[in-house]
């Protein structure tokens, strides 16, 4: 019979090394919210039975060195998605339209911007939301980072709306015309969609760590725990935003090129 637990439990193989020192730090813990997270029997020592917490994907139940390898292998899989996509499936997908509904679309690709600059805004006036999806240190047998989760939480906001803001700048200043642009201010759309891909790929530990642990975003996100399938979408939606961003970061040479 499935127990009561909090999204604040660590996982048995990370409280279990912290607490007898195998790990240079340990975890700190996040902001207790309830959530239906199921729990397995184990032998304590000393005949003591006890529980510990699983999240819906078991991910946080397994050896450290495997609980990094699922880790690398999301990374991967974005990774090579992003690639396919991006490059030989969007290729074929433009060939397959009609002539300029590709360009048409690509074209409203940076009001994408307006989705970072509220998801920016969010670090701040929900941020407790975002410090309980944030790794405490250890997990994954991997994860180190310099820095307190009040840190990184802020400055990826910060960076959030500094980039969707350009992004949606210059998305503008593009439809306006390119000749009539300043040359400072014809690379505004290319930086800012660079800049939004390499902050997407940083806050991807994250997610991953919702999906591993079954860390919640307590009035952000659903009640109660996230099913796998939920995380399955999530990353393929991921893919799609990477590729878009990656292609507006193409830069000028690459749209000559694909207009001849």
């Amino acid at each position: 019979m499935a127990v009561p637990c909090f999204v604040g439990c660590l996982s048995w193989p990370q409280s279990h090394q912290a607490s007898r020192g195998l790990l240079p730090f340990a975890p700190r813990s996040l902001p207790l919210a309830p959530s239906p997270r199921s729990t397995v029997p184990y032998h304590a020592g000393k005949g003591l039975l006890t529980t510990r917490c699983l999240a819906p994907s078991g991910i946080d139940g397994l050896p450290l060195s495997l609980q990094a390898a699922t880790f690398v292998s999301i990374f991967a899989g974005l990774g090579l998605g992003t690639a396919v996509l991006s490059g030989p499936a969007f290729s074929a997908l433009e060939r397959a339209l009609p002539e300029g509904w590709f360009s048409s679309w690509k074209k409203t690709w940076p009001l994408l911007g307006l989705v970072y600059v509220l998801a920016g805004v969010a670090h701040f006036t929900a941020k407790d939301a975002f410090l309980a999806i944030y790794p405490p240190l250890g997990t994954w047998g991997l994860w180190f980072l310099p820095g307190s989760a009040e840190f990184h939480v802020a400055w990826t906001g910060v960076a959030e709306v500094l980039g969707g803001s350009g992004l949606l700048l210059g998305g503008i200043l593009h439809a306006l015309g390119k000749d009539k642009l300043p040359g400072s201010m014809k690379g505004v759309k290319f930086a800012s969609a660079l800049a939004l891909f390499f902050l997407t790929v940083a806050v991807t530990p994250a997610n991953i760590y919702m999906y591993t642990h079954g860390a919640t975003m307590p009035g952000l996100g659903p009640p109660g725990e996230i099913p796998v399938s939920f995380h399955a979408v999530r990353g393929l939606l991921q893919v799609v935003l990477l590729s878009l961003l990656w292609g507006m970061s193409a830069g000028e040479g690459s749209e000559k090129s694909n207009a001849n």
